[in-house]
């Protein structure tokens, strides 16, 4: 102990009398190891941290399967997975929803989930005020109670304790708050504020093809996921045998909650930890760079440390004991950062990412900084330890302070500037892919014009609008009075936007089109749409017409499809005319237009049947989305509209507003945080690179002084001296390239999940990203080898 503390107290000295060194080399660590605790605490919260419910490990969630994916479960097929399988101590079940809650003359549309009465048992969480839901209590008739969020709670009712047992108004009825959550529980969406029961009609009791349910089970225990998942495809067989019509074709698909909740975001952050370990990487290779660079100062230092008996053990020791000590600099700099850069990245990718609210600096995250600053301190500072323990003792007195560096040292420097050239092209190939992907992405076409067009969501309560004909008043008024507003020139409705990832689909079937076997009928998006939307957001019509007046609920049911529906199912045969067959009769297809890309940018458009408002169904029609075109700024509008639905009904709140501009930014969220984090890191690891191979020629240029003088005064030119210097780290430069060259066409295929209209290998990446990186070094080379240019023979010689 006493030995350390005297390396330590000997480490600390060296760097206080070189402090311009320490200052740069404490910064460029803590750049590395910032960004890696950065990230680092984003994926503890979301990958490591298990999920903040009762043995997490055993919850599953259970999807219905077919020959096209997943999807949700219907509530007869839930009641007999609850009554036929062993392997789960229960199956809860929800859906995602809204209420409108009135207080004091103010609405407000507040995000909730409805769920069974056991939903809180299989979650294994209690509420923190009052008690959780109770058995019976999913029940008609039973239903009219609540549970609050933290955050409504703290926003509406001031924290109060006493809410447990009060009444309030949601969508106009009546219900009694039972509980209120903890703040850190959001399940099964960050967004959601309110839970209330679900409420299960009779129809939906015998509905086997009404599939609206998420399905949430907790395994018993001792079972696993493998016996679960062989029971339940039993069961599924079983009910297709039962049920040949609605089950033909369906199974059951099982995956652990933790992990589908991160499915989506693992590769990302997978790949975003390989970038900021490069990074990391870039910084030690730079550090060590620094302290061999020093080294040839304190040769004489170390010459005197040997010949006073100082063993190469000891001298290794010492050297390690700075870099450690300058890679916890580094750290301790590294989490402020980390800190900083946390509550941008918060702020940038809060709506991208899980657990979004659990992403801190918490104690694994400090003992991850902790460890791998020790680490980093231990492997940049390892061969320059080892090089200069090697030091021979009488050369090293003879020379004076200026004396050449060691050609094995110049060979180290040499290859770990290859090293950090090398990484620095796999981190710019890997943005450079991205730049290009989202590029391509914006070039998409939605099939839609987005600029000056306003959205608006509205949900109209079942107790305040109970007939279809209310409904269709209010929306009627609603679209007279939006489209008489100065600056507005179309309006429209519908039920699900495009470009968002979720809507409804169904079945059908062509008329004359032979029979199809379980499961493999033609499946089509169903979208319900009133007044000019097709013409608010400039959807083509191709052949046929639109809905008109004419096309109420007593004249026969016709749709509007579009040009994928066209070619997928039609084969070529004129549209106009055709009927589709479904359970409830045939449609008329009178109309086709052009596709919409209605599940983002990245998917092609599906096929797609379009219902006219006035003939769908009264629950499709009681949440609509408004659209509206403006001539000016869509958003000047807000307030104007929000005051006409106020005319209209002063307790009807509007929700989700929004330009379409901002639907589809939104919806490439994801792939633009993935581009911007790793163009970041990538752009940092060029940085550290030229600044590299800078340090490197310019203190290849200082140890050479004299040679360049000899050369000077031997007659050679100022363009010989610059060949000279600038071939060296032109060699190293191009050396770095190749190999980082084949290491990205190695690597980036692992982005190949990221991409979008661009391959893992895109030649014009794989060329630009080279001749950029080699255009920095060489430029990063000219600034030295102009000093040698301008070196004067004698005062070099003279100095020497």
């Amino acid at each position: 102990m006493t030995a350390l503390l005297q390396d330590l107290r000997y480490a600390f000295r060296m760097l206080i009398r070189k402090p311009g060194f320490a200052i740069v080399a404490v910064f460029t660590l803590a750049l590395g190891i910032g960004a890696n605790t950065a990230i680092f605490s984003v994926v503890n919260a979301v990958l490591l941290k298990p999920l903040p419910f009762d043995r997490p490990e055993q919850l599953v969630k259970l999807w219905e399967s077919f020959p096209r994916g997943f999807g949700t479960v219907s509530v007869p097929n839930l009641k007999d997975w609850r009554e036929q399988n062993t392997a789960f101590t229960g199956i809860a079940a929800f859906q995602s929803a809204g209420y409108s809650l009135q207080s004091n003359d103010y609405s407000e549309r507040v995000p909730a989930a409805t769920v069974t009465a056991n939903f809180f048992d299989i979650i294994g969480v209690n509420p923190r005020l009052g008690r959780a839901f109770q058995q019976g209590e999913d029940e008609p008739g039973h239903n009219h109670v609540a549970i609050l969020s933290d955050a409504l709670w703290q926003r509406r009712f001031g924290a109060d304790p006493s809410v447990v047992g009060k009444s309030i108004i949601l969508g106009g009825e009546n219900f009694t708050v039972i509980g209120v959550m903890a703040p850190s529980f959001r399940y099964p969406s960050r967004f959601t504020e309110l839970w209330v029961p679900l409420d299960v009609t009779p129809a939906l009791r015998n509905d086997r093809g009404n599939h609206f349910l998420f399905a949430l089970g907790r395994l018993q225990e001792g079972k696993t996921l493998e016996q679960a998942r062989e029971q339940m495809v039993t069961i599924a067989r079983r009910l297709e045998v039962q049920y040949p019509d609605s089950q033909g074709g369906r199974s059951v698909r099982l995956i652990r909650l933790d992990e589908e909740i991160v499915q989506n975001v693992r590769p990302a952050l997978l790949v975003l930890c390989a970038a900021v370990g490069l990074v990391l990487l870039i910084g030690c290779v730079n550090v060590a760079n620094l302290l061999l660079a020093r080294a040839a100062t304190r040769r004489r230092e170390i010459a005197i440390r040997i010949a006073l008996g100082a063993g190469r053990r000891r001298l290794v020791r010492q050297f390690l004991t700075e870099s450690v000590l300058l890679a916890i600099a580094g750290g301790a700099l590294g989490l402020l950062l980390a800190k900083l850069g946390l509550n941008a990245l918060l702020v940038l990718a809060g709506g991208v990412l899980p657990r979004a609210t659990e992403i801190g600096l918490d104690v694994r995250v400090l003992i991850f900084t902790f460890t791998i600053s020790v680490l980093t301190g231990i492997v940049f500072g390892l061969a320059p330890a080892l090089q200069n323990s090697r030091s021979e003792v009488q050369g090293a007195l003879k020379d004076s302070g200026n004396a050449g560096t060691s050609p094995q040292r110049s060979h180290l420097r040499g290859w770990l500037v290859v090293a950090e050239i090398s990484a620095a092209v796999v981190l710019l190939v890997g943005a450079g892919l991205l730049l290009k992907s989202f590029w391509q992405l914006h070039r998409v076409d939605a099939g839609l014009n987005p600029e000056h067009v306003l959205t608006m969501s509205l949900s109209l309560p079942p107790a305040k609008y109970a007939t279809s004909d209310a409904v269709n008043v209010f929306h009627q008024q609603l679209l007279q009075r939006v489209t008489s507003l100065p600056g507005v020139q179309k309006a429209g409705m519908i039920n699900f936007l495009p470009l968002q990832q979720w809507g409804v689909n169904g079945d059908i079937i062509v008329e004359g089109d032979a029979p199809y076997g379980p499961g493999l009928a033609p499946h089509a998006e169903m979208r319900t749409v009133s007044g000019d939307y097709f013409q608010t957001l400039n959807i083509p019509l191709l052949s046929g017409r639109l809905f008109d007046d004419h096309d109420r609920p007593d004249s026969p049911p016709v749709v509007v499809v579009n040009q994928a529906l066209v070619k997928r199912y039609l084969n070529g045969q004129p549209p106009i005319g055709r009927r589709l067959l479904r359970d409830d009769g045939p449609l008329t297809i009178v109309g086709v237009v052009g596709d919409v890309r209605q599940s983002g940018l990245t998917q092609a458009s599906q096929p797609e049947v379009y219902f006219p408002y006035q003939q769908a169904a009264e629950a499709v029609k009681r949440n609509m989305t408004l659209v509206m075109r403006a001539s000016g700024d869509p958003t000047a509008l807000v307030a104007e509209v929000r005051s006409e639905v106020q005319h209209i009904d002063p307790t009807q709140p509007i929700y989700n507003v929004k330009t379409m501009t901002t639907v589809i930014e939104e919806s490439v969220s994801d792939r633009r945080l993935n581009m911007a984090l790793l163009g970041i890191f990538a752009l940092l690891a060029l940085l550290l690179a030229t600044v590299g191979i800078y340090s490197v020629m310019s203190y290849t240029v200082t140890q050479s002084t004299r040679e360049i003088g000899i050369r000077v005064a031997l007659g050679a030119r100022s363009h010989q001296v610059l060949k000279l210097v600038v071939g060296q780290g032109l060699l190293l430069t191009i050396a770095g390239v190749l190999v980082g060259t084949v290491g990205a066409f190695a690597l980036t295929r692992l982005l190949a999940s990221l991409l979008f209209g661009v391959t893992a290998t895109d030649p014009l990446i794989f060329v630009t990203v080279p001749v950029l990186l080699t255009l920095v070094a060489l430029l990063a080379c000219y600034v030295p080898a102009r000093r040698a240019m301008k070196l004067d023979p004698v005062v070099a010689l003279r100095n020497e």
